[in-house]
C-alpha cells in the first residue's frame, strides 16, 4: 500500500465519527431523495416501513449537517407526528422513549457535536407534548417522566451555544423551553409542578457564566406565560419565581459569573414582560402576573 494511503487509513481507523457520517448508514437515503418526500406534501413512499423511515430521520438529529438534522429530519417527523398524525401509537412511543434517553446521551460535554442529538431530541419531544395538548394520548404516569426528564435536561446541559457556523442551531436551552411550554399548558401539570418548572428555569438562568444571546429569554418567557395561563395557576408560585429572578442581583464588586447571571434573569423578565402585552387574552392571571413583572422591572432597571 503506498505511504500516504496507509497513513490516512491509520488516521480515518483512529478518528471518532462525526456529522453525517456518524448519523446514515450505508443503506441511508440521501438529501435529495428526502427532498423529493418533502416537495411531494411529506407524504411517505409507501413501499417502505413508516418505522425504518423514521428512524432513520430521528438518527439525523444529531448531525452536524443543518440540512438534514433541521429541513429534513425535523421537519418530516414533526408532520408526520403532529401535522398529518399518521404515527401509529407504538411507534409514537417507541419515538419518545428514544428521545427521552438522548437528553442523557454524553451529557455534561461542552463544544462538541454531541449536543445535536440532545438538543434536537428536547424538540422533538416539545412536539410530541404539542400533541398531547390537541389530541390527548399521554397518561399522567408518561407525563411526569417526560417531565422530569426535561427538567433534568434543563439542569444537567453544559452546551448552550446558541448558533454557530457551518453547523447552524444547537439552542439546547430554547429547545428545553419549548418543551417546558408545552407541558406547562398540559391538563397533567400539578399545581405544585408549576413551581417545579418556574424554579428550574431561574436555577438555570443564575448558574450560567455566560450571557444567553440567540433569543433563548423570549422562549424561556413563553414557558412561563403558559404556567401563568392555567386556570389553576399558583400566584404564590409566581411570586417566588420574581424573588429568584430579583435576587440574581450581587452586592458589592461582582464577577463575571454574577453579572452574566443579573442579566440573564433581567433579560427574562423584559421578555416576559413583553410576551404579557402582546397576548391577546382576556385573562385576569396575565392582567396580574403583568403588573408584578412591571414591578420586579422597576427594581432591577
Amino acid at each position: 500500500m503506498d505511504m500516504k494511503l496507509a497513513v490516512l487509513a491509520a488516521v480515518l481507523a483512529a478518528a471518532p465519527l462525526t456529522g453525517l457520517s456518524q448519523t446514515q448508514s450505508p443503506g441511508a437515503h440521501d438529501k435529495a431523495w428526502w427532498q423529493a418526500v418533502i416537495a411531494d406534501d411529506f407524504t411517505p413512499p409507501e413501499d417502505r416501513p413508516l418505522s425504518s423511515l423514521t428512524q432513520e430521520l430521528s438518527d439525523y438529529l444529531a448531525s452536524a449537517d443543518p440540512e438534514l438534522r433541521d429541513d429534513i429530519a425535523y421537519s418530516l417527523l414533526t408532520q408526520w407526528m403532529y401535522v398529518k398524525r399518521i404515527m401509529p401509537p407504538e411507534l409514537r412511543t417507541a419515538l419518545i422513549g428514544d428521545w427521552s434517553v438522548n437528553l442523557t446521551y454524553r451529557i455534561g460535554e461542552q463544544g462538541t457535536e454531541s449536543v445535536f442529538r440532545r438538543s434536537f431530541s428536547a424538540l422533538m419531544l416539545s412536539v410530541a407534548a404539542a400533541l398531547d395538548n390537541e389530541a390527548p394520548y399521554l397518561d399522567k404516569a408518561s407525563f411526569d417522566r417526560l417531565l422530569h426528564a426535561g427538567l433534568a435536561y434543563l439542569r444537567d446541559e453544559r452546551d448552550t451555544r446558541g448558533f454557530e457556523a457551518p453547523n447552524g442551531w444547537m439552542h439546547s436551552v430554547a429547545h428545553t423551553a419549548d418543551l417546558l411550554k408545552l407541558l406547562g399548558r398540559s391538563r397533567h401539570l400539578g399545581k405544585t409542578q408549576q413551581s417545579v418548572i418556574l424554579t428550574a428555569i431561574t436555577d438555570k438562568l443564575t448558574r450560567l457564566d455566560h450571557v444567553l444571546v440567540h433569543g433563548e429569554d423570549e422562549r424561556l418567557a413563553r414557558a412561563v406565560l403558559s404556567i401563568i395561563a392555567r386556570p389553576d395557576f399558583d400566584m404564590q408560585a409566581f411570586h417566588t419565581f420574581l424573588s429568584a429572578l430579583e435576587q440574581a442581583r450581587s452586592e458589592g464588586l461582582p464577577t463575571p459569573a454574577a453579572l452574566a447571571a443579573n442579566q440573564n434573569c433581567k433579560n427574562l423578565a423584559v421578555s416576559l414582560y413583553a410576551v404579557l402585552n402582546t397576548d391577546a387574552r382576556e385573562l385576569e392571571t396575565l392582567h396580574e402576573a403583568r403588573g408584578k413583572t412591571l414591578e420586579l422591572l422597576r427594581t432591577m432597571m
